[in-house]
This record gives C-alpha cells, sequence and structure tokens, in this order.
C-alpha cells in the first residue's frame, strides 16, 4: 500500500517528480509553509526520492515525514560522495527536524584549551563555535576541575581573561605558585607558551607516551644548561603524569586510536554510547541521545558517524557493532577529514568485543538511567487504573486532607499529581469559613469550593479524586460532588489504620498489598496532601499566637513579637527571658514594655 502524501494535493511536487535527474545529489523536502522537513542524499536521485511516494514507509516517522511533504528542491553533485559532503553541512546548517540530530548530555563540563597567541585553559559547560579545542565531556562533573588543575600544575598554563601584551606591572600569585608562566608581563615568549600548550593539548588527549617522550627531551635539555629548577619541575610533571594516566581504568596492548559504539533502543529512543581510545587508554567517552529511533540499524549508525566527526577528529579505527550504510562512500569521506582512510569494523572475538560490550551496557543503563521512570510511573498508573476499576488511566489525580487542632485553624489541602509526580504549581489550599471538628463537613467545603470554580472556569478536571480518610470522608465527598452535578468523576479514598481503599457504591474496601507499588503510589499522594495541610495549619496557629498573647502586651506589635519567638522559641521562654537578652533582641524601648507585662502577670523579676 502507498504511503498516505500530499501528491495528490501539491501541484509542486506533481510537477516536479516527473523531471528528477538521475545524477547524484541531494534533495530536499519542505512542508507547505515552505519549513525544511528533510534533507537526504542519494547516487540517483530520481529513485531515490520516487521511493518516498511509491513504497510503505517501514517505519512511523518516516510516514509523518512523507504525510507532510508539500515540495521539494534538489542539487545535482559530480558524485556520491560529493553528495555526502553537501548534505553534511547543509544539516549542519539547518538541522531539520527529520534528520538524526545528535543530543549530546551538554549538562556535564568540558575542558576548554582556547586558540588565541597566549591560550588558556577553563572549564566550561557550553561548545561554541569558536576554533578552540574541547575535551570532554567529563563524567562526574568534578573530574573536569581535577584535570584543569592538572594542566595548570603540569604546563602552568594560563586561565585569567586578561589581554596579554607583555606590559603589566606585575605577576599575580599563579606565577608565584608556578602555576602559570607570566606571558602578562613578558617573562616567556610566545613561542616558549606555545610549547607549553602543546603539551597540554596531547595531555588532553591522552598522548602520554608522545608527551612523556617531550618532558624528557626538555628535562634533559634544561639540566645541560643548569637550569636545574626547570629540569625538576619537568621530572615532578613526568612523575605525576605515571600516576595520572595509570588511574586510568581501561587500557589495551594495542596503541592505535580507536573510537567504539554501542547502542541501546528504548521506547522509540535510542542511547549511542562512544568509548574513546588513544594510545591503549580509555580516555572518553560520549553518550547521544537520539529521538523516534525504532531499531538501531547500518542507515542510522552512518547518520551518527556523519555527525560526530563532522566536529571531532577522525581515529584510525573505528569499531561498530553493526557495519554502517554505504561504508566505503562514509570511509572515503572519513579519510578526505583524516588523511588516511580510517578501519570501519565489527568485532567478533577478543577484547574489542568486551570493550564494544561495555559500550553497549553503557548505553542501555544511559537510557533507563534517563526514561525508563516514565515508563515504570505509566506501569504503575496501569496498575492503580486496574486495582480501582477506573474507566481511564489515572494521569492526574487530586488529593484532600483536612487538618486542624481541636476545631481551630481548620485548614484543607488539594494536591495534585500528574503522570505519578507531583505538580506543585496547582496545588490548592482553603481556609475553612466555619471552624468546626467535623472532618465530613469540612471536607464537603474544600470538595465544593475546589470543583465549583473550576467548573464554572471551565478547567479540565482530574481522573481521579483522592481523599484522605475512610467511608465518612468518601461520601462527603461523593454527596459535594453530586450537588456539583459532577458525579461522574472518579472517586476513592484510603483510610491510613490499615492502608484499606474505599470506592463508591462498594461496601467492602479494597485491600492492596502493602508491597505493591499502587498502594506505594496512592500512599506518597496521600502523605503529601497531610504535609501540605498541615503545614498551612501550623501557619496559621504560629500568626494566631503571636497575635493572641504577644501581641496583647501594650505597645507590642506582630513585628516585636515575631522577633521575640524568633530569638527565644516560645512564649513561655519569652517570660523567663533575662531583661539584658530581651535589650540585645527588642531594643531597650520595647523590653521595658515587656517587663511591666511580665510584673503585671506576676513573673519574677530579674534577680
Amino acid at each position: 500500500m502507498a504511503p498516505r502524501t500530499n501528491l495528490d494535493k501539491s501541484p509542486l511536487l506533481q510537477r516536479k517528480l516527473p523531471d528528477l535527474p538521475t545524477q547524484p545529489g541531494c534533495y530536499l523536502y519542505r512542508d507547505a509553509e515552505q519549513n525544511l522537513l528533510y534533507i537526504g542524499k542519494a547516487k540517483v536521485l530520481r529513485h531515490r526520492v520516487k521511493s518516498y511516494f511509491t513504497a510503505s514507509p517501514k517505519d512511523a516517522k518516516t510516514r509523518r515525514l512523507v504525510a507532510r511533504i508539500w515540495d521539494l528542491e534538489f542539487i545535482v553533485c559530480e558524485t556520491e560522495l560529493e553528495a555526502l559532503v553537501l548534505e553534511n553541512n547543509l544539516i549542519k546548517e539547518h538541522r531539520p527536524p527529520f534528520n538524526i540530530l545528535l543530543r549530546d548530555d551538554k549538562s556535564y563540563p568540558y575542558v576548554k584549551l582556547t586558540r588565541e597567541p597566549f591560550p588558556k585553559v577553563y572549564v566550561t559547560r557550553k561548545i561554541r563555535k569558536d576554533k578552540a579545542l574541547y575535551f570532554g565531556p567529563f563524567f562526574p562533573a568534578s573530574t573536569a576541575y581535577r584535570t584543569a588543575e592538572l594542566v595548570y600544575r603540569f604546563f602552568q598554563i594560563r586561565d585569567c581573561d586578561i589581554d596579554i601584551d607583555g606590559k603589566r606591572g606585575r605577576a599575580c600569585l599563579k606565577y608565584q605558585l608556578n602555576r602559570c608562566t607570566a606571558p602578562c608581563i613578558g617573562a616567556v615568549s610566545q613561542d616558549d607558551y606555545a610549547e607549553q600548550a602543546r603539551e597540554a593539548k596531547l595531555f588532553l588527549e591522552g598522548k602520554r607516551d608522545e608527551l612523556k617522550a617531550r618532558l624528557e627531551a626538555a628535562m634533559w635539555k634544561a639540566a645541560e644548561v643548569s637550569a636545574f629548577e626547570l629540569a625538576a619541575q619537568h621530572r615532578d610533571a613526568l612523575q605525576q603524569l605515571d600516576a595520572w594516566f595509570t588511574r586510568q581504568k581501561a587500557a589495551t596492548a594495542d596503541q592505535e586510536d580507536t573510537d567504539l559504539y554501542g547502542s541501546a533502543v528504548l521506547d522509540g529512543r535510542a542511547c549511542v554510547h562512544r568509548l574513546v581510545m588513544r594510545e591503549g587508554r580509555m580516555v572518553n567517552r560520549h553518550e547521544y541521545i537520539l529521538d523516534e529511533i525504532e531499531t538501531f540499524d547500518g542507515a542510522v549508525l552512518a547518520e551518527v558517524l556523519q555527525r560526530v566527526y563532522s566536529t571531532d577528529p577522525v581515529p584510525g579505527r573505528i569499531l561498530v557493532e553493526v557495519m554502517p550504510e554505504h561504508a566505503e562512500l562514509l570511509r572515503d569521506w572519513l579519510g578526505g577529514l583524516r588523511g588516511t582512510k580510517p578501519v570501519l569494523h565489527v568485532p567478533k572475538k577478543g577484547e574489542k568485543v568486551d570493550l564494544l560490550s561495555m559500550a553497549q551496557e553503557n548505553a542501555r543503563l544511559a537510557l533507563e538511567r534517563k526514561f525508563e521512570p516514565a515508563r515504570l510511573n505509566e506501569a504503575v498508573l496501569e496498575g492503580l487504573q486496574a486495582f480501582l476499576g477506573l474507566s481511564h488511566v489515572p494521569r492526574r489525580v487530586e488529593c484532600f486532607d483536612i487538618s486542624h487542632g481541636q476545631g481551630r485553624e481548620v485548614v484543607a489541602s488539594c494536591v495534585v499529581f500528574s503522570d505519578g509526580i507531583p505538580d506543585k504549581a496547582r496545588y490548592r489550599r482553603f481556609k475553612m469559613t466555619q471552624e468546626q471538628n467535623d472532618d465530613f463537613a469540612n471536607m464537603f467545603e474544600a470538595v465544593t469550593r475546589r470543583y465549583k470554580r473550576m467548573k464554572d472556569e471551565g478547567q479540565e478536571f482530574p481522573n481521579l479524586v483522592l481523599i484522605d480518610g475512610g467511608l465518612g470522608q468518601l461520601h462527603a465527598a461523593e454527596a459535594a460532588l453530586r450537588e456539583l452535578g459532577l458525579d461522574h468523576l472518579e472517586l476513592a479514598s484510603l483510610a491510613k489504620k490499615e492502608e484499606l481503599v474505599y470506592r463508591p457504591g462498594r461496601s467492602e474496601p479494597l485491600r492492596i498489598p502493602k508491597s505493591s507499588p499502587v498502594v506505594q503510589l496512592l500512599q506518597r499522594i496521600r502523605d503529601e496532601a497531610h504535609r501540605f495541610a498541615i503545614t498551612y495549619h501550623r501557619n496559621l496557629r504560629a500568626k494566631r499566637t503571636i497575635q493572641t498573647e504577644l501581641t496583647q502586651i501594650p505597645g507590642i506589635g506582630p513585628a516585636t513579637a515575631k522577633k521575640m519567638l524568633q530569638s527565644f522559641g516560645s512564649i513561655l521562654m519569652v517570660r523567663e527571658a533575662q531583661e539584658v537578652d530581651l535589650r540585645e533582641a527588642i531594643g531597650p524601648g520595647a523590653t521595658a514594655k515587656v517587663v511591666a507585662w511580665r510584673t503585671a502577670k506576676g513573673a519574677p523579676p530579674d534577680s
């Protein structure tokens, strides 16, 4: 069956499709508003473009793309390799929504080595198109700061923002601490500083052997000219480098620079985990998240490699779990970037398979860490629907609780959970109009006030109304909803004593196992409603205490009363406080009034 398209409606497609060329090139799809949707390459433009409108796409993402195509453009190239280069440049420039766009986790920091006459090194979380070198991201983030600290210590690279002209009056403290060679005062030549920066770059790239050779040569050269302090610095750097690189967890005897790619797919998302091996040591890793991916195949991998190496250096060898589509063409393109063609290989045995498995396991764990909680919440909500016999999955749950102190400061809370997560912006609290020690009447009032307003304002109602309490509270809420004409809303209550769940129309409660995630979710919602209600009640009670006790003191207002409570903790402690402590807290004038009040109350005077 042919895919659903705009072919019959769009005169632009009808006119352009029959006249497509047979040369290699790039094609660009646009929607009815001329927004760019997708950029692709083809060995034969006519065959590739027409295939979108004649064959049924295998995946949902392509079906949605085809349904939106209204217009197309094409650019003819001399060779398929030229088309690949052009496609990559166009995608980087325009970032169409239906092309694979790697989402690297930019919350992790990078170490940046700037490109300027006197480069500097610092930690950043933003990558800019400024031709600087970025190393990372670092996991955990503290590793980035430790790495930058080692660069300052080993290579004395600056981290300041001042303009370097060599004319500064004096150097900062870092020069005295041997953390910078002070180009700001002309203490180091530009050539010597450039050598420091080259060594720092080798360190950040993980090129231990080359860096050691350079440091050893510099150490002996300094010793020959009796620059023993400088030679000692190189010696110490060599020793610390060995200790630093020894801490790298993964290492192999193979010295070829290698990138390994492992993947995992979960619920339409994919994670690609890239392990970076330099001179046989794992020096870095990257995670890329891909949306709307049903299977990770050679076509997807080919696009990932294009996106990665359009910005990152190409290693000598790339190990993958599946051979990328058009592998030879991709090698030609990568070879043009690198100077020589890299090896593309799917390992079958040995330590390379183990490393590839490590990358795949990291990808799987990353997906679960990022997206599994949402899937688990979905399963729990579906379980709650089944347990309670609800007509819909309870994506939005509202829970009510009442709090008071023997009929005083009576309040109600309404907390909202969306997809199993607290939605605090929608929380509401109510101060009851009648102070009475009647939980049923208070629940009736709270539910009535909440849903009358929502009904009047045309707001969306929850999928489940949850009441903290037993049958009495449930019947009160049920009566309130019936009076509002909202008796179609799903309703339940959770009794604290045995965690029994009551439903309207059922005389027997539901007994859900206490170990079930379903009852744990109900408890979490109920406990949050209780916390929100009791916090409001305590605030009102504290306010009343201030107003009815301390503010009765002649000449003492709420602000001074609050200061006394903050200083002494309670009214009893205010009564017993020493006069010198009162003067320090509220001043001599207010203290005199408090002392007069205490004397009138019969409190003993200060000794």
